[in-house]
C-alpha cells in the first residue's frame, strides 16, 4: 500500500504539498502497489486537528484523478462525513475503484456499519487507537496502556477479537497510542500478535514512524535522512517477514523498495 499525503504538516514529509499531477507521477514510480493510501490531515500529536470541511477542500481537487485509479483507493481519515462523501459520489458515478476506509480513530461505530453495508467493494481498516472518541483521534498518545512484554500483547489482541470480520482489516496502529517500547515490542512480535487474533487481513504501517527515526538518532526527517530511514524499514521488514501470516498489507511511504 503506496503513502502519499496531501497536507503541509505531514509528521513523515517535508512540508511539501502535492498537486494532482504530482500525486500521479509519484503514483506511478510506486511500481506495482494492491493499494494507495490518500491522507489530507496529519493526526501526529503536534498538529492541530482539521474540521470534516478543510480535510473535504483538500481532498476535491484530487477527485478526478482518484476516480480513474486501477488500484483499490485508502482513505486516511476519522471524520465519517468525508468518507460518506467519497461513498456517496463513488455509488453515484457507477465509479470501480475499490474504496478502502483507513480509520485511524478505533471506534468500529454506526457510521462504519453504514459504510460497509454500501457495498462489497468496500472495506475497513480498524485500527488501535484509544483516544476516547473519533474527535481526539489526534491526541491518541494522551491514552496510552501501562502494560508491557506478553500481557501488552494479550490486551492487543483482545481489543481485536471483537472484529474479526469480513472486509475488516486490522492494524496494530504503530506509533499510535504506544510507547516507543510498546511499538518495538509488536513489531517485533507481530506473528505472535496474529496467532493470538487469528484473522486474514492484517495492515502493518511503520514507514517512517518516529520510533525508527529515534533508533536512528534523528530528531525529524529531512531530505538528506529520509532515504537512510527508509532503507531502514526496508530493513526491517524484512526481519520481520517470515513471521507473517495471512495477507499483510504494507502501507509504505516507499514500496519500490519492497519490490527490489
Amino acid at each position: 500500500m503506496g503513502v502519499i499525503n496531501i497536507t503541509p504538516n505531514s509528521f513523515s514529509g517535508l512540508g511539501e504539498i502535492l498537486s494532482p499531477a504530482e500525486v500521479a507521477e509519484r503514483f506511478n514510480q510506486f511500481g506495482q502497489i494492491e493499494a494507495l493510501d490518500l491522507g489530507a490531515e496529519s493526526t501526529a500529536p503536534m498538529n492541530k486537528s482539521i474540521g470534516h470541511e478543510e480535510e473535504w477542500e483538500r481532498l476535491a481537487p484530487y477527485l478526478p484523478y482518484l476516480k480513474t485509479l486501477k488500484v483499490p483507493l485508502s482513505l486516511d481519515t476519522y471524520h465519517p462525513e468525508t468518507i460518506s462523501k467519497i461513498a456517496s459520489l463513488w455509488l453515484k458515478e457507477g465509479i470501480e475503484v475499490p474504496l478502502i476506509w483507513n480509520d485511524v480513530s478505533g471506534k468500529f461505530d454506526h457510521f462504519v456499519e453504514e459504510f460497509l453495508s454500501f457495498s462489497p467493494k468496500f472495506s475497513y481498516v480498524f485500527c488501535h487507537n484509544l483516544a476516547p472518541t473519533r474527535e481526539l483521534s489526534g491526541r491518541h498518545m494522551d491514552y496510552v496502556s501501562p502494560l508491557q512484554g506478553e500481557d501488552y500483547l494479550e490486551e492487543l489482541a483482545a481489543y481485536f477479537l471483537p472484529f474479526k470480520r469480513e472486509r475488516v482489516i486490522l492494524d496494530p496502529t504503530l506509533g499510535f497510542s504506544k510507547t516507543h517500547e510498546q511499538n518495538w515490542l509488536v513489531l517485533e512480535n507481530f506473528g505472535k500478535l496474529q496467532q493470538k487474533v487469528r484473522h486474514d487481513q492484517w495492515l502493518l504501517g511503520f514507514s517512517r514512524k518516529s520510533f525508527l527515526r529515534r533508533k536512528l538518532g534523528f530528531e525529524k526527517i529531512t531530505s538528506e535522512n529520509r532515504e537512510e530511514l527508509d532503507q531502514y524499514h526496508q530493513k526491517i521488514l524484512e526481519e520481520i517477514k517470515p513471521q507473517m501470516t495471512g495477507t499483510v498489507l504494507i502501507r509504505t511511504h516507499r514500496p519500490e523498495l519492497i519490490q527490489k
